[in-house]
C-alpha cells in the first residue's frame, strides 16, 4: 500500500505483489508479442502483404497494436488482481493536478528542444528514425493520420504509462525517493525505446511523466501529457513528410 502522501518515500506493509510478478508480466508479454509477430509475418509472407510503409501497412499497424494490448492486458491480469487501483495509480486525481499539465508540457517540451539541439550539436545532425520507421518516408492520407492517431495517441500513452508510471514507478517507491524514482523510471523508459537518437529527449519526457505521478499519485495526468506529446509529434511527423523536409 502507498503513504497518503504521494510525496513521502513508500511504506508498504506486507505487499501482495512485487518484482517478481514484473517479470511474470514481462514473461508474458515476450511470450505473447512473439507469438503475434511470428503470426503476422507468416500471415504477410503469405499473403503477399505489402509492409514497405511501416506502421501504416495494415499488418505492421495491427502487430503494434496487438503488442500493446498484450502489454496492458498483461499487466492488468498478472498484476492487477494482486494490487489496487491506487497501487496502479488508476484511481482518478483532483481535478487540480490536470492543471499542472499544460505547464509541464510547455517546460517539458523546450526542455525536450534544448535536448535534441545538444544531440545535434555533438552528431552534427538529428534524423528521427521513427518517421520512417512509422511512415515508411511517405506522406500521411487522412484516414491513415487518423488511425495512427489513435494507436499513437490513444493506446500508446494509456498502456506506457500503465507500465511505466503505475507498475514500475510504485515497485522503486518502496525503495527510493521521490526524486530518485522519477530519475530511475525516466532512465529506464528513455532506454528501452531503443532509439539512442532520441534518449535525451525522451529521458526528459520522463521526468516530466514520473513528476506528475509524484504530485498527482495518479497516472491520468501523465496518460494526458503523454497524449500532448504523441500527438505534437506524430503532427509534426506528417508535416515533414507533406513538405518533403528532412527526416
Amino acid at each position: 500500500m502507498l503513504t497518503d502522501n504521494p510525496l513521502e518515500p513508500q511504506t508498504p506493509i506486507a505487499p501482495a505483489w512485487g518484482w517478481r510478478d514484473l517479470l511474470i508480466t514481462l514473461l508474458v508479454i515476450g511470450v505473447g508479442g512473439s507469438l503475434v509477430v511470428l503470426a503476422l509475418r507468416t500471415l504477410a509472407a503469405v499473403g503477399n502483404w505489402d509492409t514497405s510503409r511501416g506502421f501504416i501497412s495494415p499488418p505492421v499497424y495491427l502487430a503494434g497494436t496487438l503488442l500493446y494490448l498484450i502489454i496492458g492486458g498483461a499487466v492488468l491480469a498478472v498484476i492487477g488482481p494482486r494490487a489496487g487501483w491506487r497501487d496502479l495509480g488508476l484511481q482518478w486525481p483532483r481535478w487540480i493536478y490536470f492543471a499542472l499539465v499544460p505547464p509541464v508540457f510547455l517546460f517539458g517540451m523546450g526542455m525536450m528542444v534544448l535536448a535534441n539541439a545538444g544531440v545535434t550539436l555533438l552528431f552534427g545532425e538529428f534524423q528521427n528514425p521513427q518517421i520512417e520507421s512509422i511512415s515508411g518516408g511517405q506522406a500521411f492520407g487522412t484516414g491513415e493520420l487518423i488511425a495512427l492517431w489513435l494507436l499513437i495517441a490513444g493506446i500508446v500513452p494509456l498502456v506506457e504509462e500503465l507500465f511505466f508510471r503505475g507498475v514500475l514507478h510504485h515497485l522503486l517507491r518502496r525503495h527510493l525517493n521521490s526524486t530518485l524514482s522519477i530519475i530511475a523510471g525516466a532512465a529506464i523508459f528513455a532506454v528501452v525505446h531503443f532509439i539512442p537518437m532520441l534518449i535525451p529527449g525522451l529521458f526528459v519526457a520522463g521526468l516530466c511523466l514520473g513528476y506528475l505521478r509524484e504530485q498527482s499519485g495518479s497516472i491520468w495526468p501523465g496518460v494526458l501529457f503523454h497524449m500532448l506529446q504523441n500527438t505534437l509529434a506524430l503532427l509534426a511527423m506528417a508535416l515533414v513528410l507533406a513538405t518533403g523536409g528532412a527526416a
